[in-house]
């Protein structure tokens, strides 16, 4: 069932990123990268505080839930936590911008980038509220009922983003786009949630949240600082305008980020369960098919986009985001890093051991912090330093980096704490994707890909070089293939979509 559930992950993924990508095409040839900027930017910021909205309590639900704690006394209690969250966010945004304004004398680069800051707010806010709904059901491993409220927000965005960029409404009216989507992800997580006990606030159970929560706060405040501060330092040392650049091209390797975060969330509850019954052998073997088979989907996904990278852009964005080019065969080596380390992250947690997820994303967040700082801006000036000056590029390096290093720590902690080494098969997907890399080389050189078709046709042929390897290493077995058949099955997971909604 977890291959499943995982099945639809993946799917939903995929029709949000054809629905992102759509969305991106209308904005790169009906918008300027200034107006995307202003959305980038102020998404951006108001991400930085929305650590304030989680503290690391939304998997201190899904923990205690996944426990068999008391369900209706977990969600009253998580539902009052995360009303003080949505205040507590709502108060330091503005309370920041007042600062910032009045006590600094310092503006931004124009008004629309403060209001635009007001609108995601009021998105973020809403989003704080449905994940006590979403937290909940990820806890009950009820994968439809999570993902589907987040496909109608994908969905209802990306139409009004259609409408709003081919009638050059503006960058307020885009970042409006965010919250109409958030109001139905909120309407229908509502839905599902109808007939799921309340109980009533206990100080037992907000105890018991806020010890888990502790050290998972700090890794909570860490990754959306590391996630969101390289649009802010270009959006001070460079213009608005680098900033759409980057953030079209993040957004090009975000939704496969969000297969695998949605899996770590699916395979949180699950390790929690076997950690509970003392069950070594099952969360060891969950560890290894998860790193495994993440690696397979991962790495020919990555490929392609790093070595048809131009086309991507040229087609799937506009030469107005050519400068981007760097950035898109660098970036995302980051969405493989991060799925890599998803398995040992979630074992680690599951196993009653945050602190681990912490210390790894505080590395990150200095590192990342540190080389952003030293690689974006030219100079500062007030300081007298004279620095990289790499800009966007510069953001794409540092997050490569720093999620280098978290992969190495958290495999290091996994293996020192339940001696699960893993990755030895990884070089087998290795070879395979440098297979894949060499041929989408050459058939660059043999053929211009300026047609959509072209791209696909490219894709295609690398896909099969990379499986046709891993046939031949053995590494893709018969199994294999009964597996994806089966997990895909198109009849047996409409059926699994169906009843879990029903009941």
């Amino acid at each position: 069932m977890i291959a499943r559930k995982s099945a639809l992950m993946v799917i939903t993924q995929v029709l949000n990123g054809i629905l992102g990508f759509i969305a991106l095409k209308f904005i790169s040839k009906f918008m300027q990268p200034w107006e995307y900027g202003v959305v980038g930017f102020a998404y951006g910021f108001v991400a930085i505080f929305s650590i304030f909205g989680n503290l690391g309590f939304n998997q201190a639900h899904i923990k205690r839930v996944s426990e068999g704690k008391d369900m209706g006394d977990c969600i009253a209690t998580f539902a009052i936590i995360k009303t003080f969250l949505v205040a507590l966010l709502s108060l330091t945004v503005i309370l920041s911008i007042a600062v910032w304004k009045f006590v600094l004398h310092r503006g931004f680069e124009s008004p629309v980038n403060e209001k635009a800051i007001y609108i995601m707010l009021s998105y973020f806010a809403l989003s704080t509220l449905s994940s006590i709904m979403i937290s909940t059901f990820n806890a009950r491993k009820e994968i439809a009922k999570a993902r589907l409220p987040y496909f109608a927000f994908v969905f209802m965005r990306v139409v009004a983003t259609v409408f709003i960029a081919y009638m050059g409404l503006g960058p307020l009216a885009l970042a409006y786009a965010y919250l109409f989507g958030e109001i139905f992800r909120f309407a229908l997580a509502m839905i599902f949630f109808k007939g799921y006990p309340v109980g009533k606030p206990s100080i037992e159970y907000a105890k018991s949240y806020l010890a888990f929560a502790r050290p998972m706060a700090i890794a909570s405040a860490s990754w959306t600082v590391m996630t969101n501060i390289d649009k802010v330092f270009i959006q001070l040392f460079w213009s608005a305008t680098q900033v759409g650049e980057y953030f079209a091209v993040f957004n090009l390797s975000r939704f496969v980020i969000l297969f695998a975060s949605s899996l770590g969330t699916l395979l949180l509850p699950t390790f929690s369960e076997h950690h509970a019954r003392n069950d070594v052998d099952a969360i060891k073997n969950i560890v290894l098919q998860s790193e495994r088979y993440l690696s397979m989907i991962v790495f020919p996904i990555i490929t392609t986009m790093i070595f048809l990278a131009k086309p991507i852009i040229h087609m799937l964005l506009s030469d107005k985001y050519m400068p981007a080019l760097p950035v898109l065969q660098i970036l995302p080596l980051f969405v493989l890093l991060d799925a890599l380390s998803r398995p040992y992250q979630s074992q680690l947690q599951g196993m009653n051991m945050p602190q681990y997820s912490r210390n790894s994303i505080f590395m990150m967040m200095l590192t990342n912090v540190f080389l952003n700082f030293i690689l974006i801006p030219k100079d500062i000036r007030s300081l007298g330093l004279k620095l990289f000056g790499l800009g966007i590029k510069g953001a794409a390096i540092s997050t490569v980096v720093s999620y280098f290093i978290g992969l190495v720590y958290i495999r290091i902690s996994s293996w020192r704490v339940t001696g699960i080494a893993g990755g030895k098969i990884l070089f087998y997907h290795f070879i395979a994707a440098a297979a894949m890399a060499m041929t989408l080389h050459e058939i660059q050189n043999i053929m211009k890909i300026r047609l959509w078709y072209h791209l696909v046709f490219a894709a295609f042929i690398g896909f099969v070089v990379y499986l046709a390897v891993l046939v031949m290493l053995r590494e893709f077995k018969k199994q294999d293939f009964d597996l994806f058949m089966d997990t895909l099955n198109i009849k047996k997971m409409l059926k699994y979509v169906w009843e879990e909604i029903k009941h």
